[in-house]
């Protein structure tokens, strides 16, 4: 998998290559915390087969990209 940064121009950054989708949550837990941006909700869904995460910012996102990427029942 494939972890990146959107920001509100809708350019991506690869943020790193997560094993999981626990250590993806990790990972933006650190680059939020770096940026000293507070986390208080994490909205998430798919849309072209990539699952968005949504940190609280609602112009910046988080897109975890790879095969067979769903929402957890």
């Amino acid at each position: 998998m494939k972890l990146y940064f959107e920001n509100s121009y809708g350019r991506r950054r690869l943020i790193d290559e997560p094993e999981t989708r626990e250590i993806a949550m990790m990972m933006i837990h650190q680059f939020c915390g770096e940026r000293n941006f507070k986390i208080y909700y994490v909205r998430n869904w798919i849309q072209n087969g990539e699952l968005v995460y949504d940190v609280g910012s609602h112009s910046e996102f988080f897109i975890l990209s790879g095969p067979d990427i769903k929402l957890e029942e």
